[in-house]
């Protein structure tokens, strides 16, 4: 992905393709620009509860992966 400000590349999308967009930027661990492709998807005019729930699971997904801590590794 190149390095396009994520709000001019969020333009004027539908809802499922943020939600594919989103997708594609927790592959590659661009985990804030995912967020912010779920969140406009689920603002986005032709948003559908299905999206809005998918996005939501989505930043959570990503949520918990941020805050993972493997305690086994931590005590030895």
């Amino acid at each position: 992905m190149t390095m396009e400000k994520i709000t001019d590349i969020i333009k004027d999308k539908s809802a499922a393709e943020l939600i594919q967009l989103g997708d594609s930027l927790r592959r590659e661990n661009m985990f804030g620009e995912a967020i912010n492709a779920y969140n406009a998807a689920s603002a986005a005019a032709d948003a559908t509860e299905e999206v809005r729930i998918k996005a939501r699971v989505a930043i959570e997904l990503i949520q918990e992966i941020n805050g993972f801590v493997n305690v086994d590794l931590m005590n030895p």
